[in-house]
């Protein structure tokens, strides 16, 4: 992979990098101000080619692609992306920088002080999650890679925010590997359901499945890895958590191993989940078919 690009480099002659914010094996993302929006800052995810120098035509057209689906995702816990441009071999797409802390690094302060997320937090992370999911689905995306790492906690409302979009994730597999005729495979393991990770497929109850794995490792502070066991396809969770049977059923149901045996839509999660007690979640419109979902990871 590419170099990382310097603090202090300006791209397209707009937009002024001034730190590296995370990088990963899919591309980096940097903090940048853009001085035709009065210095506003933004984030800017690099898309580097992992085999070869260059993106060939056929790559970047798909990226433009992908990145104008994106582009109609309207909803104010999801970053709004802006714009994408290609320099230097490289493809960027530009989006909202959301200023606040991810459930991960939230997660982490509270192991040290020995604590988790109570039962009440996590409800109400559900309830103001579940509405993200409902409008990306409406639309026929499913996002596939829900975890505490991708959902932050805004600071200026305190609101979760679904930050990572999947389209650099999804080209670079495809392009990894053109001749291949299964779905990508995009999602973490333990946090993606076993038919995604296997053989790409993933419908709105496998968003269901990763939300509610994220909560039970809000709730117990352990990973999948320690809760999941992996012969007789179940989780032991319970015991290390403080919850109502109805929550613990809501999310057993969530996480279960058939597609089938899990909720199929959001608006069937938050009845069981009894939202309404709280941030009432409106009636979503019933997803596409399934043949018709696209994929954000």
């Amino acid at each position: 992979m590419a170099t990382p690009l310097p603090a202090g480099k300006l791209l397209q002659n707009r937009y002024h990098l001034k730190q590296l914010l995370g990088q990963g094996g899919f591309g980096r993302t940097y903090l940048a101000e853009d001085r035709n929006r009065f210095n506003e800052a933004c984030a800017i995810k690099e898309f580097v080619p992992q085999t070869g120098e260059h993106f060939s035509e056929k790559a970047t057209q798909l990226f433009q692609r992908e990145a104008n689906i994106l582009y109609q995702i309207e909803h104010p816990q999801i970053p709004k992306f802006q714009a994408t441009f290609e320099e230097d071999q490289r493809l960027f797409l530009v989006q909202d920088y959301v200023e606040g802390t991810s459930y991960r690094e939230l997660l982490n302060e509270r192991r040290q002080q020995n604590m988790n997320f109570s039962e009440a937090e996590v409800r109400q992370f559900l309830q103001q999650m579940l509405p993200v999911l409902a409008h990306i689905h409406a639309k026929g995306i499913i996002h596939r890679d829900i975890s505490p790492e991708n959902i932050v906690q805004r600071r200026r409302d305190r609101l979760p925010v679904l930050i990572d979009f999947g389209v650099v994730k999804e080209v670079v597999t495809r392009l990894e590997m053109p001749d291949a005729t299964q779905a990508t495979t995009v999602g973490k393991p333990g946090y993606a359901p076993s038919e995604q990770m296997q053989s790409g497929r993933a419908y709105p109850s496998s968003d269901l499945y990763s939300l509610a794995v994220t909560a039970v490792v809000l709730l117990t502070g352990r990973e999948p890895q320690d809760l999941l066991d992996d012969r007789n396809l179940t989780w032991h969770w319970h015991q290390y958590a403080s919850v109502s049977p109805g929550l613990a059923q809501v999310l057993d149901k969530a996480m279960s191993y058939r597609p089938g045996d899990r909720f199929q839509s959001v608006s069937e999660m938050s009845q069981a989940l009894g939202a309404g007690a709280g941030s009432p979640i409106p009636r979503t419109v019933a997803p596409p078919p399934t043949s018709q979902m696209r994929t954000v990871a």
